[in-house]
C-alpha cells in the first residue's frame, strides 16, 4: 500500500471518531442539580445562614444504613417543621422527599444502590436551617 493511501486512511478514521464522539456526546442525558438554578444562585448567602444554622443545632440529625432499612434520627422533630430531600446525583429521577418526624426507617429497596444525598431543611421560631448528609446505600 503506497504511503498516501495510508494517510487518508487515517485521516478518514480519525474523522469518523470525531464525529462518533460527537453524536454520542450530544445523546448524554444531563441533569441539573436544580431546575431553577439562577434563583438558588441568588439566595446562595441565605443559604449559607442555613447551613450554619444547622450546625449549632443542638440535637442529633443523622442517616444510617442499618440492614435493610435506612434509619433517620431527627431529636427534637415535634418542635419543627420541615422535610427530607433523597437525591441522587447519578439520576435525578429517584430523588423524593419525606416530612421530617422522630424517627423514619425506610426499606432499602425503595433506592437504588450507590451514592445518596439526604438533605434536611427545616424551620422553627422563624430560623429557617440545613443539614446534608452523604451515605452509600449496599446491598
Amino acid at each position: 500500500m503506497h504511503w498516501g493511501n495510508k494517510i487518508t486512511l487515517v485521516f478518514i478514521g480519525f474523522v469518523i471518531l470525531i464525529i462518533s464522539m460527537v453524536v454520542f456526546s450530544m445523546r448524554q442525558e444531563f441533569h441539573m442539580v436544580e431546575e431553577n438554578y439562577y434563583e438558588e444562585e441568588i439566595a446562595y448567602e441565605g443559604k449559607m445562614n442555613e447551613i450554619k444554622n444547622g450546625r449549632d443545632w443542638p440535637g442529633l440529625v443523622s442517616a444510617k444504613q442499618e440492614g435493610q432499612m435506612l434509619k433517620l434520627k431527627f431529636e427534637d422533630a415535634e418542635k419543627v417543621k420541615g422535610k427530607i430531600q433523597f437525591y441522587r446525583p447519578a439520576d435525578a429521577d429517584l430523588d423524593f422527599f419525606v416530612p421530617i418526624s422522630e424517627e423514619i426507617n425506610i426499606p432499602i429497596e425503595k433506592f437504588k444502590a450507590g451514592s445518596w444525598k439526604i438533605s434536611f431543611s427545616w424551620e422553627t421560631d422563624g430560623k429557617k436551617y440545613f443539614k446534608e448528609e452523604q451515605i452509600f446505600i449496599q446491598r
